[in-house]
């Protein structure tokens, strides 16, 4: 996972390792992922999602908004 912060914005690479993790924790898995074993570049700006593709390319809407924001919350944490 790499994160790059630029003023406003966030730029976060992650790869399907790290999001099979992140859906599979033991104890606090997230059942029915949507994101799980897929590579992510997620965009920010001022908190907004400004891009966002899976596995090299654009969402098709098949990624749950719900668990994006817990994974991005969740990641966030870790590196602060």
């Amino acid at each position: 996972m790499k994160i790059k912060t630029f003023f406003n914005s966030r730029k976060i690479w992650v790869s399907r390792k790290d999001t099979y993790n992140w859906s599979n924790r033991a104890g606090n898995s997230w059942p029915c992922s949507t994101i799980s074993g897929k590579s992510l570049f997620i965009e920010t700006d001022k908190g907004d999602l400004v891009d966002l593709l899976v596995n090299g390319k654009p969402d098709k809407g098949d990624i749950d908004g719900w668990e994006l924001s817990a994974f991005i919350n969740d990641i966030l944490k870790e590196t602060n």
